[in-house]
């Protein structure tokens, strides 16, 4: 009985994933909305794994409509920044194979710790902050005391969408919760960490 018990919970746990991930394509075809969808579908995971009683679907939806107004602002900074760093790989690959040489590493570094900080950017908004200074500051000092936890979610993100590519049903159905789930599993068990590095 205990085991049948159980097989439900992980299907009714994959249901609420299949269900999340398509709301975030929903509120994500906006494009200016997916920053605030992708932190209310890692926010609606760690409801849903840490037994919150409210469905995970109408989490997703009360967090969405609170994350959306400081979201979008947050976004336009994040891809404008990712818009220089593209322009300046791509710059790259036309310069000498030296200066190539020496950039390319540079520019793995730095999207390495844009990446990180986007992914601390995530945790801090859910824990309450929303203010850019302090946002983009403690994210900055959290990615530098502690890169593993980050660099984690980087490395099962790019292991989801290789897989993704490969099995041609995952990226609509699951790969988005997938990766919320990899978020939450990486980024909080410690809610104290944020108040010891306020700023």
């Amino acid at each position: 009985m205990v085991r049948q018990n159980k097989v439900f919970e992980v299907l009714e746990n994959i249901v609420d994933l299949v269900i999340l991930n398509f709301l975030f394509i929903l509120c994500s075809i906006p494009i200016v909305t997916a920053i605030p969808a992708f932190v209310a579908l890692v926010g609606s995971v760690k409801s849903m794994y840490e037994e919150d009683s409210i469905p995970a679907w109408k989490q997703f939806l009360l967090l969405f409509y609170q994350y959306i107004k400081k979201g979008v602002k947050i976004w336009i900074v994040l891809l404008f920044i990712s818009v220089v760093i593209i322009g300046d790989i791509i710059a790259v690959f036309y310069m000498p194979n030296e200066l190539q040489n020496f950039l390319l590493p540079l520019m793995i570094l730095l999207v390495l710790l844009f990446s990180g900080i986007g992914s601390n950017l995530i945790k801090l908004f859910i824990l309450g902050e929303s203010h850019f200074k302090p946002l983009f500051i403690t994210s900055f000092i959290l990615f530098i005391r502690k890169p593993l936890k980050p660099l984690l979610i980087i490395f099962f993100t790019m292991l989801i969408v290789i897989l993704s590519i490969y099995l041609k049903f995952v990226p609509f159905f699951i790969s988005f919760s997938l990766i919320a789930f990899t978020v939450y599993l990486a980024m909080f068990e410690q809610k104290s960490e944020y108040a010891a590095n306020q700023v």
